[in-house]
C-alpha cells in the first residue's frame, strides 16, 4: 500500500511542488499544509494532492519569532486527524519542523535546506534549542548537501540522509540551439542580495570588458531582490548598459530556457548550502564558477568539473572568467564533465527514489 505523506511546507515554493508532484506522479496521496495561500492552485488539478490549509492571503508572521508559527498548530492537528497521514514530512527545518514536531507524531521526518541549520540556531539559544528539539523529535534527518549534514552534526548525533534537490533532467538539458556567435555570455541565476557577490561579478566583468574591448562580452543576470537599484547603480558607473542585461525574478519553468542563452554561469555566494542553480547549469552542460565553499563541494569536488575562485574578490573572479573565456576546449571539457557528474549522483529521478524509500522503511 502507498503511503499517504503529510507535507509542511511552503506551498508556492519551486522545490515544494517539485517533490509534491514527483511523488504524487509515482501515486504517492499527498497533503500539503502550508502557512502560506498558493499564488496559482498548481496542485488542484492532481487526483493524489490535496491542500489541507486552504488561505486566502498570504500568512502574517509579524511576530517576535518562530513560535508566532504555533498559531497553527491546532488547524494542523485537526487536519492530520482528518487526513489520516503514514508520515509527516516537514520541509525547512526552523518553522515547518517546529510545527511538525509539536504534532508528537510518528513517523515524523524533518527535511533541512540552508539557513534553517546554517544561520537560524547561531542567532540567539531559543533558536538553538528549537532546532535541537526538532531534531531530536524526528524519526529520519533529511539534508541537501554533505555540508549540511556536518553542519546539523552539532546539534543531534543522529544519522542525517543527504537527498539532494536534484535536476529533472528531462526539463534541464542542453537544447543545441546555435548561440548569436557575436557574442560571449556569463550569466547569474540568483537573487540580487548582497551574499551571492553579484556587484563583485560585475566589477570583475567590466575588468574583462575593458581588457578584452574587441570581443563581444555579455552578462546576464537572473532574478530579482532587495540590491536590484544599487546594481542598476554600479552597471551604470561603469558604463555598462549595453554589456549587462537585467532580466529580473522569472518563474522555475523559466531557468532552463535562460541557462541555454549562457556560455559560463557564475555563483560565487558567500554561502551556499548546494547550489541548486549551478547543479541546473551543469545538467544543461554550461559550464561553472563557483567560490571555495564546502556547500558547492558535492557539485564541484575539483577542478575537473567547473572552476574555483580562490577567493570572491573581483580579481579572483575575472581570473577564471578569462580561462573560460580564452579556452574552448576548457569549456567544452568541463561542460562534458559536469554533466556526467549531475547525470550519475544528481538526477531528480535518483533523488526522488531514494526519498520515496525513506518513507516505505518507515511505513
Amino acid at each position: 500500500m502507498t503511503p499517504r505523506i503529510l507535507i509542511l511546507a511552503d506551498i508556492n515554493s519551486s522545490h515544494t511542488q517539485k517533490w509534491v508532484l514527483g511523488l504524487a506522479n509515482d501515486n504517492f496521496n499527498i497533503g500539503i499544509f502550508s502557512f502560506n495561500a498558493s499564488k496559482n492552485n498548481w496542485y488542484c488539478d492532481h487526483e493524489n494532492i490535496i491542500c489541507l490549509n486552504k488561505r486566502k492571503t498570504k500568512a502574517s508572521l509579524t511576530l517576535i519569532n518562530k513560535l508566532a508559527y504555533l498559531l497553527f498548530w491546532p488547524n494542523l492537528i485537526y487536519q492530520i486527524i482528518k487526513f489520516k497521514p503514514d508520515v509527516i514530512h516537514s520541509h525547512y527545518a526552523s518553522s515547518y519542523g517546529l510545527l511538525g514536531a509539536l504534532t508528537l507524531f510518528k513517523p515524523y521526518v524533518v527535511s533541512a535546506w540552508g539557513s534553517d541549520v546554517m544561520e537560524f540556531p547561531k542567532k540567539n539559544f531559543l533558536n538553538k534549542f528549537i532546532l535541537k528539539f526538532v531534531l531530536f523529535r524526528a524519526n529520519k534527518i533529511c539534508v541537501t548537501s554533505t555540508a549540511l549534514k556536518k553542519e546539523i552534526a552539532a546539534y543531534t548525533k543522529k544519522q542525517a540522509y543527504v537527498i539532494p534537490f536534484g535536476v529533472n533532467l528531462n526539463v534541464f538539458y542542453a537544447n543545441n540551439l546555435p548561440h548569436d556567435n557575436t557574442d560571449f555570455t556569463f550569466g547569474i541565476v540568483k537573487g540580487l542580495e548582497p551574499i551571492y557577490n553579484i556587484d563583485k561579478t560585475i566589477i570583475a566583468f567590466y575588468s574583462l570588458v575593458k581588457k578584452h574591448s574587441h570581443l563581444s562580452l555579455k552578462l546576464k543576470i537572473v532574478g530579482g531582490g532587495s540590491q536590484k537599484e544599487n546594481l542598476l547603480e554600479l552597471i551604470n558607473y561603469y558604463g555598462l548598459q549595453n554589456n549587462i542585461e537585467m532580466v529580473g525574478f522569472v518563474s522555475h519553468e523559466q531557468i532552463p530556457t535562460h541557462l541555454n542563452t549562457m556560455d559560463v554561469l557564475i555563483n560565487v555566494s558567500e554561502a551556499e548550502s548546494f547550489g541548486v542553480s549551478v547543479a541546473e547549469a551543469m545538467a544543461c552542460q554550461i559550464p561553472v564558477i563557483v567560490s571555495d565553499l564546502d556547500g558547492f563541494k558535492d557539485l564541484i569536488p575539483d577542478e575537473s568539473i567547473g572552476l574555483i575562485t580562490h577567493s570572491t574578490s573581483p580579481l579572483d573572479i575575472s581570473i577564471a572568467m578569462e580561462k573560460y573565456l580564452m579556452n574552448n576546449e576548457l569549456r567544452s571539457t568541463l561542460a562534458k564533465n559536469a554533466f556526467q557528474r549531475i547525470s550519475e549522483k544528481f538526477s531528480w529521478s535518483q533523488n526522488l527514489s531514494e526519498m520515496e524509500k525513506l518513507y516505505f522503511e518507515m511505513t
